[in-house]
C-alpha cells in the first residue's frame, strides 16, 4: 500500500482498477484537479472506474473548523455539476452514472459519479 498526496502520486499507466475520490478531491486548487483526473485515467486499466463526490455550488468556501471544533484552514472548492463532469470527460472517462444528493442540514447539495476508462 502507498500513501501520498493525490498530487504526489507516481501512477503506472493502465495500474488500477479503480480510483476513489470520496470527497477528498474539493480542496485541490481549480488549475490542479483536471491534471489528477488526467493522470487517473491515464492508471486505469481499460473499463477500470473512478468513484469521486464533491460539493456543489458556485462559490468557494472558507473553512477554519473541522469536525469537532478542530481549527483547520482550507478552501472547499465547490464545482457546478456540469462542470465537474466535463473535467472528467475531458481526462478521458466516460460518465457512467451521476447521483445528484440535495442539500441537508449539515451539508449543502453534493455531487457523486461514476466514470470508467473506455475499454
Amino acid at each position: 500500500m502507498t500513501v501520498a498526496s493525490a498530487t504526489d502520486l507516481d501512477l503506472e499507466e493502465a495500474s488500477l482498477g479503480g480510483v476513489l475520490g470520496w470527497w477528498s478531491l474539493f480542496n485541490l486548487l481549480r488549475d490542479v484537479l483536471p491534471q489528477l483526473l488526467a493522470l487517473f485515467a491515464r492508471a486505469l486499466k481499460p473499463g477500470g472506474h473512478f468513484i469521486a463526490g464533491t460539493h456543489v455550488g458556485d462559490e468557494d468556501a472558507v473553512r477554519t473548523e473541522a469536525y469537532g471544533g478542530v481549527p483547520v484552514r482550507w478552501t472547499t472548492h465547490k464545482w457546478r455539476s456540469e462542470h465537474f463532469v466535463d473535467l472528467i470527460e475531458q481526462a478521458g472517462l466516460h460518465t457512467v452514472a451521476e447521483l445528484r444528493l440535495p442539500a441537508d442540514e449539515q451539508s449543502g447539495p453534493g455531487l457523486v459519479i461514476l466514470a470508467k476508462r473506455p475499454a
